[in-house]
């Protein structure tokens, strides 16, 4: 029996829990068949997404529990040992009350506020089984972005000498993208009764609270419409701080200029000096005018030129689109800030040494292409790029 692989250290290089993320990723690591803590049998159908922010290490995996083999799917958290869940305090963390499983490399008892539907799993104990195996042979810079599945990846042997049409796919994802939010707006139109102001006002509001407050943001443009802030410009911050009484913000890894405190601060002060009319009348959609537009939007203080070209692509372009000033989105678009999901997606199609500035780092349109086949394909085929519509297209 290896007795070095149950402790921390093999070797001359430490065993960090970056090296049990890459074990639990990388199936051609992990043993195909795990046991809990409570001797149930385990399967790793799906990992899940390599959490690159806060929160628990691996997002929406599937594992298969048990010799029924029940299904469950939800979130996986990683540590050296079964105490650093306390210790770390995530009881405390709504974030990690998804957690389906707690996997660890020493074993130990299991900590009582793990989440009732969680397993332990104990993978020291497994990869001692395995006399080849040692943290040294694992390279840490290849993960997650640069693992490939068995194989080659389709997209990437198919893209990589052909730079022209990896432009064009992200182009046009990005342009798909943005017509399907054009749909959704229309809708929304159609709700309110024709009130484009309104549409537009929510929508804005959404993207000024970026990503995990967006639904958030678009309450309390629901609780304050735009015509009760237009009577009241001097008293909106207060009006939104009230609304926000009733908002479970999600501050994870929040920039102090990101903190929805500050946004809020930074919309106010946007509706009380802006005429969203002026948003409704645009025709001019060139490189230049939208450079000018980013420019205006990011006037405030708390809202910068990268959350003013995600306020064009998120809202601008998509309600140009739906009242038909444009048949689509122009090829260029202000670029944003780059999100995990973007680099993922890159490094997945593109490989690990391409030029983010060659195919979508200076593009807007090419960004939100990014987020369109994370969401239409990566996610749903993950990790190993099986029946792939576009590897087969």
């Amino acid at each position: 029996m290896r007795l070095e692989c149950l402790s921390l250290y093999t070797g001359e290089e430490p065993l960090t829990e970056r090296h049990l993320q890459a074990i639990w990723y990388d199936r051609q690591m992990r043993p195909q068949i795990l046991f809990s803590k409570g001797g149930l049998e385990v399967r790793v159908v799906d990992p899940g997404i390599w959490n690159l922010e806060a929160g628990p290490d691996f997002l929406g995996a599937t594992l298969e529990i048990g010799r029924e083999r029940k299904r469950i799917k939800g979130d996986v958290e990683i540590h050296l040992r079964p105490s650093d869940w306390q210790a770390h305090k995530h009881f405390e963390d709504r974030a990690y009350s998804n957690v389906i499983a707690h996997v660890t490399w020493m074993d130990g008892p299991i900590p009582y506020t793990l989440p009732s539907q969680a397993i332990s799993i104990a993978l020291g104990k497994h990869m001692a089984e395995d006399i080849g195996f040692s943290p040294a042979q694992i390279d840490l810079t290849g993960y997650p972005f640069a693992r490939l599945p068995v194989g080659e990846r389709p997209c990437r042997v198919r893209l990589e000498n052909d730079p022209e049409l990896a432009r064009k796919i992200l182009l046009e994802a990005g342009k798909l993208r943005l017509a399907t939010k054009a749909k959704r707006f229309y809708m929304d139109i159609m709700k309110y009764e024709g009130d484009c102001e309104q549409v537009l006002y929510e929508w804005f509001m959404e993207a000024l609270g970026y990503r995990r407050n967006a639904h958030a943001f678009r309450f309390i443009a629901q609780t304050i419409p735009l015509v009760a802030l237009k009577s009241e410009k001097t008293n909106a911050l207060q009006a939104f701080r009230k609304a926000a009484e009733f908002v479970d913000w999600d501050i994870r890894s929040c920039r102090p200029n990101n903190k929805p405190q500050n946004r809020l601060e930074a919309a106010a002060e946007f509706f009380a000096s802006h005429d969203l009319k002026q948003y409704m009348e645009i025709r001019d959609f060139s490189p230049n005018a939208l450079r000018s537009l980013a420019k205006d939007l990011s006037s405030s203080a708390f809202v910068g030129l990268k959350r003013a070209a995600a306020i064009i692509a998120n809202a601008v372009i998509p309600m140009a689109i739906a009242d038909g000033r444009i048949k689509e989105a122009p090829n260029w678009l202000p670029p944003e800030d780059l999100s995990s999901p973007m680099r993922l997606t890159a490094f997945r199609m593109l490989g690990r040494d391409h030029n983010p500035n060659a195919f979508y780092l200076t593009n807007g349109l090419a960004m939100q292409g990014l987020i369109e086949i994370h969401r239409k394909y990566c996610l749903g085929l993950y990790p190993d790029c099986i029946g792939c519509a576009i590897a087969a297209a």
